[in-house]
């Protein structure tokens, strides 16, 4: 997270103070022993179900083509300026929609049922959510018809509109995903499969795999990568190695995943960072999810090049993405030595100033043990980090950052 905030230079300044919550005191665990792996149990397998939410788990691209023909049959004129074309989900003449955005009046139509008259879908008529401009508005709770990896029912996403000089476009946010409940190592994982529509398959997408009691928690694939990850089909989770596959499903069946166990070579991994709730280690043999690790752990043996972290301590969370790790970091694990891998609490809160002509800028982060970036979730954004400005020992400036 960086948070920006312009000030106008006077003199010599120094940054005196910044408030903010430090996470502290959490860690526990049993080391491992480095050794080789072998299949505790039969083949596990899970249905997955098709689930709605109220929030957004991912986005898909959307190609808007806009068009100044109108089409065969079209709603009532309105006042100002009317946006109408094709919008296209994934690959496939298959998956366009004709659409006609009347801005003025707030006013979406869509041809759902392809016909090219925007007058018959009683069900693809949309109101724009609160919006004061024109230019950029937010239709809530579309159902897509689409020819995905597994068909119906459609995807629930929210469409996002907007225009900038004369081009338009349109953004979609996912709110449905697939989901099942599987018991490994005798407890129980909520499983979910998020759909791209780009992908053949249910596997070309994302997976989610976190401990079933946290399964009514609000998840996204940008913002719970510990949670949420591309699909892998190797995964090593609760201390065993398997392979996954996604069974297709037909026309009256759901789709369902599979875990076959597998037998794996396992090194030492020392942890010197502290306060872990969940260690993701991606971009090596296997994807490896480590839940509250100790000290020492082991992990089947290979480099990984995109590591993750989830922090939990006193009832707080910080959760940090690969894409946030320095672009050094890499651990290579084996069975002669153990490998240390320096990630996690405990958090220092940095402030960088930068000169901006005759501005200082001021960016706040949250630094994790090995440099790493992090950002606290379910942050109280109506009680920002505050700081405080001083030349010499009195104070010239003060406020609060703000979120970008």
């Amino acid at each position: 997270m960086s948070n920006g905030l312009s000030w106008r230079r006077l003199g010599k300044v120094w940054l005196a103070w910044l408030s903010s919550t430090l996470l502290a005191g959490f860690c526990a665990g049993k080391a491992l022993q480095a050794a080789e792996i072998s299949p505790s149990s039969t083949n596990v397998s899970t249905v997955l179900t098709y689930q709605e939410t109220d929030y957004r788990v991912g986005n898909w691209n959307c190609t808007l083509t806009a068009q100044t023909t109108p089409f065969k049959t079209e709603p009532a004129a309105a006042t100002g300026k009317t946006v109408r074309g094709l919008l296209t989900f994934g690959s496939g003449s298959s998956n366009a929609l004709a659409f006609v955005w009347q801005r003025d009046t707030g006013k979406l139509y869509l041809d759902l049922n392809r016909n090219q008259d925007l007058t018959d879908d009683a069900a693809g008529v949309f109101s724009a959510e609160a919006s004061k401009s024109a230019n950029y508005q937010f239709f809530k709770g579309v159902h897509l018809p689409l020819s995905t990896a597994v068909g119906q029912p459609a995807a629930l996403a929210d469409l996002n509109f907007w225009t900038f000089s004369t081009r338009t476009s349109c953004s979609v946010g996912l709110r449905s995903f697939w989901s099942g409940k599987v018991t490994l190592a005798g407890r129980d994982w909520q499983v979910g499969l998020i759909e791209d529509a780009h992908a053949s398959s249910l596997a070309g997408g994302h997976m989610l795999l976190r401990p079933w009691d946290e399964q009514s928690q609000p998840f996204s694939i940008y913002d719970d990568a510990a949670n949420a990850f591309p699909f892998a089909r190797q995964i090593f989770v609760a201390g065993q190695a398997y392979e996954l596959a996604v069974d297709a499903p037909t026309a009256a069946a759901k789709p369902s995943l599979q875990f076959t166990p597998q037998s794996v070579a396992l090194g030492q991994l020392k942890i010197a960072g502290k306060y872990i709730k969940r260690l993701v280690l991606a971009d090596g043999p296997y994807l490896v999810l480590l839940d509250h690790p100790g000290e020492v752990v082991s992990v089947p043996t290979g480099s990984y090049s995109q590591l993750t972290a989830r922090l939990e301590n006193q009832g707080m969370e910080a959760y940090g993405k690969s894409s946030q790790t320095p672009a050094s970091r890499k651990v290579s694990v084996n069975a002669q030595a153990s490998a240390i891998l320096n990630l996690g609490g405990p958090l220092t809160n940095v402030v960088a100033v930068t000169r901006q002509g005759q501005d200082l800028r001021l960016d706040y982060q949250l630094i994790g043990a090995g440099g790493e970036t992090y950002q606290l979730a379910g942050e109280n954004r109506s009680q920002p980090p505050e700081f405080a400005v001083f030349q010499g020992v009195k104070q010239i400036a003060s406020g609060a950052f703000e979120f970008g």
